[in-house]
């Protein structure tokens, strides 16, 4: 095939180029990723652009981000990187050792375009891509688990626990424990529900006052664990205080 023609399909399919779709990291957040570097070429075929690596590789997305407001030109920039050694992405090799630029992939256009400082701007069609598998599910976890305070009317150690749903999809009915390990006394709170990205604070109590001397907690929720998780090995927090 013609470099012609091989533009002419190019530009063709710049065309079609879906207008928006969501950036997989968001920006000031410490969501739960799957993410990976990938090359270009897949099985023989190549080279391809970002979001068709990452969906060959491993049916994820590629980090990317509008780019139209900032050159006028293209639509969408995703994220690449080059090395000196092409035989790292036509292999593929695991190379921990070899040197890297990181650069933009635009559009439908399978090159990687790279300004390093002091040389001139280049581009390289043998590239690797930032692919991204975000939490598509709910995520439970305790998010704090406050100081004790006595109730001098009920005699009773009050505790307020603040369970969050981390995930990107709502959680259905779980329990929430808070334990103290030195005397075994445990309690339990229902919750119906939590929608994606919401918070609950839950009251627990205990028939003494908590710091003898020392207080010492462990929050489980979803202790039973009736929801599937993201994640199943963050649903633990432990406080600990001196009296």
């Amino acid at each position: 095939m013609s470099r012609l023609i091989q533009l002419l399909l190019v530009v063709a399919a710049v065309a079609f180029v879906p207008a928006s779709y969501a950036d997989p990291i968001q920006d000031l957040s410490m969501n739960e990723y799957k993410a990976g570097w990938y090359p270009n070429f897949y099985k023989g075929s190549g080279p391809l652009t970002c979001p068709r690596t990452c969906e060959a590789w491993v049916g994820a997305r590629s980090e990317s981000e509008n780019s139209f407001e900032m050159d006028e030109q293209t639509r969408r920039t995703n994220v690449c990187k080059v090395t000196n050694k092409e035989e790292i992405i036509l292999e593929p090799i695991n190379a921990p050792k070899s040197h890297w630029l990181y650069g933009n992939q635009f559009d439908d256009y399978p090159v990687c375009f790279l300004h390093p400082i002091g040389y001139e701007p280049f581009r390289s069609e043998y590239y690797m891509c930032l692919c991204v598998e975000s939490c598509t599910g709910p995520d439970l976890v305790v998010t704090q688990i406050h100081d004790p305070v006595w109730d001098p009317v009920s005699h009773v150690s009050v505790v307020k626990v603040t369970v969050s749903n981390i995930g990107s999809a709502a959680a259905t009915a779980f329990e929430t424990e808070l334990k103290d390990p030195g005397t075994g006394a445990a309690g339990t709170q229902a919750v119906a529900g939590l929608a994606a990205g919401a918070s609950v604070t839950l009251t627990f109590t205990f028939g003494y006052w908590v710091f003898d001397p020392d207080a010492e907690l462990i929050a489980t929720v979803d202790v039973t664990q009736k929801v599937e998780e993201c994640k199943e090995d963050n649903n633990v927090l432990k406080y600990f205080k001196l009296g």
